[in-house]
C-alpha cells in the first residue's frame, strides 16, 4: 500500500470520526444533514440519522386535523451513540403557540417512547411544560389530542375534558401529565421561524432537537429492541413518528479516531524501512 494511499485513507477515518461525534444540541438541524435550499431534498438526512420520517404538508387539513403550516409536523430524525438517544423535529408549529384550547389554539406537545410498538408509550420527554425540559418520564400518564381513531373530531375543544378523552385515539399522545422522572437529558429549539426549507419556500419553520441518556431506559434499551418516537401538538393535529430497532453496536467516536493514528505511525514505519 502507497504512502499517498494511506494518507487518504487516514483523512477519510478522522472525517469519519468527526462525524460519530455527539450531535451539538443547539436547535439546527444541520449535524443531521438538513440543508436551506428551497428543495424538497432539502430535509433529507445525512448517515447521521439512523431513523426518519419526511412528510413535509401545505394544505390546511393535515390528517386527522387541520390547522395547515401552523400545526404542521414535518420530519423527525433519529440517532443514538453508546451513551444517548437523539431527536431532531422539524415543524411548522411554533414553540411559542399558546395554549387555549377554548380559543383554537393548542401549544406543542412532548415526545412519547414506545418501547415493543405496542401502544403503551412508556417514556415520555418533556420539550416545553411545566416540568425541567429534558426530562425522562416512565409510566407516564398522557393527554391525548381531540381526534378520534376513525379521524373524525371527539367533538370537544378542550383535549383534557374527561369525554373528550374518553373518545381519542390513543395511538397519539400528546403531553406528560404525570410520571415517574428516571433520568434528564437536554432540549434546544428555535422561536424564529425560518423560511426556504423545503418545496414551500415562504412557509416557516421551527426546530427541536433532543438528547437524552440511554440508561434512562433502564432494560427496554437492549439490543434488538423495537421502539417508536413520536411527537404532535396538544390538538394532535398532526402526529408524526419514526419506528427503529435498538442496538449496541455503535463504535465509540475515539475508537475511530484512533485508526488514523496507526495509519499514520504504519507510513512513518515505512518510510524507517526504506532509509534504512
Amino acid at each position: 500500500m502507497s504512502n499517498t494511499l494511506i494518507r487518504a485513507l487516514a483523512l477519510a477515518t478522522l472525517l469519519s470520526a468527526s462525524s460519530a461525534q455527539a450531535f451539538v444540541i443547539e436547535g439546527n438541524l444541520s449535524d443531521w444533514g438538513v440543508q436551506r435550499n428551497g428543495s424538497a431534498t432539502d430535509w433529507t438526512p445525512n448517515s447521521s440519522a439512523f431513523a426518519q420520517k419526511i412528510e413535509d404538508q401545505h394544505d390546511s387539513y393535515l390528517n386527522p386535523g387541520y390547522g395547515g403550516q401552523a400545526y404542521d409536523a414535518e420530519a423527525m430524525y433519529v440517532a443514538w451513540d453508546a451513551g444517548n438517544l437523539y431527536i431532531g423535529i422539524a415543524t411548522g408549529h411554533s414553540p411559542l403557540t399558546v395554549n387555549n384550547p377554548n380559543g383554537n389554539s393548542y401549544g406543542a406537545g412532548d415526545i412519547a417512547i414506545d418501547f415493543g410498538i405496542n401502544g403503551s408509550f412508556d417514556y415520555g420527554i418533556e420539550l416545553l411544560g411545566s416540568a425541567t425540559k429534558g426530562n425522562v418520564y416512565s409510566n407516564v400518564n398522557w393527554a391525548l389530542g381531540v381526534w378520534k381513531s376513525n379521524g373524525a373530531w371527539t367533538g370537544y375543544r378542550d383535549p383534557n375534558l374527561a369525554a373528550s378523552r374518553a373518545l381519542a385515539d390513543p395511538a397519539h399522545p400528546t403531553s406528560i401529565l404525570s410520571g415517574t422522572d428516571v433520568g434528564t437529558g437536554s432540549v434546544a429549539y428555535t422561536t424564529v421561524g425560518q423560511n426556504n426549507y423545503g418545496a414551500w419556500t415562504t412557509d416557516l419553520h421551527y426546530f427541536y432537537e433532543v438528547a437524552v441518556p440511554l440508561s434512562a431506559f433502564g432494560t427496554d434499551w437492549d439490543d434488538g429492541a423495537n421502539f417508536r418516537v413520536h411527537w404532535s401538538q396538544n390538538c394532535a393535529n398532526d402526529s408524526i413518528w419514526v419506528d427503529a430497532t435498538a442496538t449496541h453496536q455503535v463504535p465509540e467516536p475515539g475508537t475511530l479516531a484512533l485508526l488514523p493514528l496507526g495509519m499514520l505511525g504504519l507510513m512513518a514505519l515505512r518510510r524507517n524501512k526504506a532509509a534504512a
